[in-house]
């Protein structure tokens, strides 16, 4: 029995040995876990200071730290418009208009036209976003420029439109477009009286006239008479930025040369005048040499007043 009491407490024994070794490997194991873990946390630590010791900021660089040389940051340049640009633009009534719109350093931002009289969306870079085709973004020789270009210019297409860049915030620069309608007109019209054998000279004003005619048509009653040498002489000078005058030159006119002499420029609608021969018998023709212009500004005058008080005794009588 004494036996047994022993062998048990040895088995006892030695289990507890056994489960003692197993909790100091246990521990020993989280130890060295934690001893590793702690010197790894150290070691970055170490590298992190280590860096930043060895790099400072450049910025923060001064002439001593460097030995004498300076790091310039490289710096970023915003999109910005040249001034240069044209802000009003005018064009002929039905001719091509182009609005242009230089961005330098646009980097990676866009372009856009918008038409502020209703906020549509013209074009973004290239890309069209009307239906008319009239509308369209080109580009020239300078890469930072981006040209709106509208064909066949209408009335409706006067106003301002809007170049926008798409930075945050948008920047933008406007233009304003004029849609030039010309208009002639003929000097002392719309009758003139010149006496027989004199000379005469038409004048034809053609106003808001942003590029010359390409052609003027001078017209005696239904014939073209520019190549007609033997009525006269015509030409064409530039009297103005946007005045434009063309003149009929007639010789020793006579009967033949009465009637209707109508100015036709390519860029403006015709304009007529009633030229009448006298032969001496009326006082209000105009008298004039070779070398003079039709002096009967006051005579046609006149003549309108009349006419305009003749009219208005006849509406008075007739309403009375």
């Amino acid at each position: 029995m004494l036996e047994a009491q022993e062998y048990s407490h040895l088995q006892t024994k030695k289990l507890s040995l056994l489960a003692i070794r197993r909790l100091l490997r246990l521990i020993l194991r989280i130890a060295i876990f934690s001893t590793l873990l702690l010197l790894g946390t150290t070691r970055t630590q170490n590298n992190d200071t280590s860096t930043n010791t060895s790099m400072p900021d450049k910025r923060s660089l001064t002439e001593e730290d460097n030995g004498g040389e300076y790091w310039v940051a490289e710096t970023y340049n915003f999109p910005a418009f040249d001034n240069n640009t044209a802000k009003n633009v005018s064009t002929q009534l039905g001719q091509t208009a182009f609005l242009h719109c230089i961005v330098e350093n646009l980097g990676d931002k866009t372009v856009s036209w918008i038409r502020r009289k209703d906020f549509h969306v013209l074009t973004v870079g290239t890309d069209k976003y009307i239906s008319d085709d009239r509308f369209q973004t080109v580009r020239t020789g300078n890469d930072n420029d981006w040209v709106l270009q509208i064909k066949f210019t209408q009335l409706k297409d006067q106003g301002i439109y809007e170049c926008q860049v798409s930075t945050d915030p948008k920047i933008s620069v406007f233009v304003n477009l004029s849609v030039l309608v010309a208009e002639a007109t003929i000097s002392g019209g719309p009758k003139i009286i010149v006496e027989k054998g004199s000379s005469i000279e038409l004048t034809c004003v053609i106003s808001n006239s942003s590029d010359p005619p390409k052609f003027v048509f001078w017209y005696h009653n239904n014939r073209m008479i520019n190549y007609d040498s033997t009525r006269g002489d015509i030409s064409v000078e530039k009297a103005a930025a946007k005045t434009v005058i063309s003149k009929l030159y007639i010789r020793d006119i006579g009967e033949a040369e009465s009637g209707n002499y109508t100015c036709g420029p390519s860029n403006a609608g015709p304009t007529s005048v009633s030229v009448v021969i006298s032969n001496g018998e009326n006082p209000a023709a105009m008298q004039h040499d070779g070398n003079s212009a039709p002096l009967n500004g006051v005579q046609t005058r006149a003549s309108l007043l009349w006419n305009l008080l003749l009219s208005l005794s006849l509406i008075n009588y007739v309403t009375r």
